[in-house]
């Protein structure tokens, strides 16, 4: 796949300065067209000569154009994929006097989409939309049920709720005149442009899509909230995901979103050569963004020297993380081959505050289908001065699972890093200093019963001066060698686990747990809520918390679009909804609205929520 990626990569930057000219759509191996009038006004003559391809058909937002599109231009061509940019009317280099916001621009989609079909070079057609352009496709979808994909980022529910969010949080507006404005509006809008604001709602489509949907929203995004694309995940009917982003509306999307959303399209054209591919990818053999092969003799950043004992497919991993700015410097040394349940023993010190490091850890899937269905079988354990987090890498996403705070700089530690044969990773960090207070850290994982007993382990450098000490690892082979011998060894692995005895699979959510250090402060303003509920049940605390918000103080619940948190306090707001002080992390606190009591379900107020357990 070399050759191909080289040859897709050249087409794709030479189409890239076309596009950004005045080119109308690219397609690998074809050269951009030159007439900006409408393409389906022309005869479409079927080109028998050339191979279909899967399309993607990108939709621009408000105020904006289809220059938009130009950073997929790289990303999509050397897979092989089309991309087909248009103005819609009324913006760019389109005529038109009026922008419906997504009414009379489904109509304009759907026209396009009709036009790339009568081509006869396109197999099928997915759709990336952004702001206005995702809430269009949104509104279309429920029309053409043949749509492969949709890539939603940033869509709204309603644009009658969009306004009014806008003129309550930028205007300071109150409700009652917004609602009074836009009815006026409403009849002028009819008359003038021809259409009814009121109908311009996707929760009328979300319910009869069923085309597979990948949801972005950014979480400093103050012109359309999160909890639009939160609320849209919720209700639609077909195959989704929901992506959160760092950033606000306007800010560029991160190569990591970029990249993420690629792979979800990949999988929805269901293409045999993407297909093979992706499995490529996912196993780590070829790196479908880079054109790298894994047994490459790579250098990251010029650290990795022939001195040092780094094998090929610690190169290789080292490469393929480089989608995420936190790995980008990460160097693999030690690699050792073990198998479950194992135990790791070293000692570690930092030498700098910027001092980062840790272990790798790669799992062999029982079923190769098992990286086809995103369940994360590579770990990353750090540990710095300022935390100690276990993650997960899970398709192109990074997921810290547990975390807690960091070690101290230039105080030696013992690391011990163990796998029981159920799954369960468990890392202990002990200071060799007895002087110092709280100096024990533990946190725990569940990978879940889908692996085999190999595990590849590697000693993981990423930033700064770290010493660590020799590394040795006691797995359960050596283990029952020593002290069964091989017979008994032998006769060991021809029994088989039942399949009532295996862990369940673990969720696609962060899982595990997160360690959190409250103050004494936290501890007096908690002690009389605490005292209150005290002995009740996870199931009658969240009838309680309708009529009482300081019953959930204390427990750890699972939001939506959070994951695992801890509730530690609450904000009572005059007219206005009580809010719920969350800990994300041990150093962050986050005010959220809960989802409780019956009017914030009727409202779609707040964000859903499930209570598992009391934490302190």
């Amino acid at each position: 796949p070399q050759t191909a990626w080289d040859q897709s990569r050249q087409q794709a930057e030479q189409h890239a300065g076309q596009a950004n000219g005045s080119g109308w759509g690219v397609t690998p191996g074809k050269e951009a067209q030159e007439d900006v009038s409408a393409p389906w006004a022309q005869e479409a003559a079927p080109d028998t000569g050339a191979p279909a391809l899967p399309c993607v058909v990108f939709l621009h937002g408000n105020s904006s154009c289809r220059l938009e599109a130009a950073p997929l231009v790289q990303l999509l061509m050397p897979l092989s994929i089309s991309l087909f940019c248009f103005d819609f009317s009324g913006c760019g280099l389109s005529e038109g006097e009026y922008i419906s916001l997504g009414w009379f621009e489904r109509d304009d989609l759907a026209l396009c989409i009709d036009y790339l079909r009568s081509l006869g070079r396109v197999s099928q057609i997915a759709i990336w939309g952004r702001s206005m352009g995702a809430f269009t496709a949104l509104l279309h979808a429920d029309r053409d049920p043949s749509i492969a994909g949709l890539v939603l980022d940033s869509p709204f529910t309603s644009l009658t709720l969009l306004a009014e969010e806008l003129a309550r949080h930028h205007a300071k507006v109150p409700a009652w005149m917004v609602r009074a404005v836009l009815t006026a509006v409403r009849g002028v809008i009819q008359v003038k442009a021809g259409f009814d604001i009121d109908k311009l709602n996707a929760f009328d489509h979300v319910g009869c899509s069923f085309s597979p949907a990948l949801f972005i929203a950014a979480n400093g995004d103050d012109f359309i909230l999160p909890h639009h694309a939160q609320e849209l995940h919720d209700a639609y009917q077909g195959e989704k995901d929901l992506h959160f982003i760092p950033g606000d509306h306007n800010s560029a999307r991160p190569e990591a979103c970029r990249r993420k959303a690629a792979l979800f399209l990949c999988r929805t054209f269901h293409d045999a050569k993407l297909d093979q591919l992706l499995d490529m990818h996912t196993s780590g053999l070829f790196d479908i963004f880079t054109g790298q092969a894994a047994l490459q003799q790579l250098a990251v950043d010029g650290q990795i020297t022939d001195g040092m004992d780094c094998s090929d497919e610690g190169k290789a991993l080292c490469q393929q993380m480089q989608v995420f700015p936190s790995l980008r410097r990460m160097m693999l040394i030690r690699e050792t081959n073990c198998r479950r349940p194992f135990i790791t023993r070293t000692t570690i010190r930092l030498l700098q505050e910027s001092s980062e490091a840790g272990f790798f850890v790669r799992l062999e899937p029982a079923v190769d289908a098992v990286r086809l269905q995103g369940i994360p079988h590579m770990l990353v354990v750090t540990i710095s001065a300022g935390a100690v987090v276990i993650s997960r890498v899970c398709d192109d996403a990074l997921e810290t699972v547990a975390a807690t705070g960091g070690i101290p700089v230039r105080v030696l530690h013992h690391v011990v890093l163990s796998m029981a044969r159920s799954g369960r990773l468990l890392l202990q960090v002990e200071a060799d200093a007895h002087d110092l207070p709280e100096n024990v850290i533990s946190l725990e994982m569940d990978c879940g019963g889908t692996f085999r007993e190999q595990v590849k382990l590697w000693v993981m450098l990423l930033s700064g001066q770290t010493s660590f000490g020799q590394l040795a690892v006691e797995d359960g082979e050596a283990t029952l060698r020593e002290n069964l011998g091989d017979a008994l060894l032998g006769s060991r692995h021809l029994g088989g686990t039942s399949v009532a005895s295996r862990p369940a699979l673990m969720p696609r959510g962060d899982s595990g747990l997160t360690a959190t250090r409250s103050s004494p402060n936290d501890s007096a303003r908690t002690a009389a809520a605490a005292a209150a509920i005290g002995g009740l049940s996870s199931a009658q605390v969240l009838d309680c918390c309708a009529s009482q918000p300081e019953a959930l103080v204390g427990w750890r619940v699972r939001i939506s679009s959070l994951g695992d948190c801890v509730v530690v306090g609450v904000r009572r707001r005059w007219g206005r909804s009580t809010q719920h002080l969350i800990c994300t992390t041990p150093t962050r606190l986050t005010s959220v609205v809960l989802r409780r009591k019956d009017s914030h379900h009727l409202r779609r107020q707040g964000l859903e929520f499930e209570v598992l357990e009391r934490d302190f």
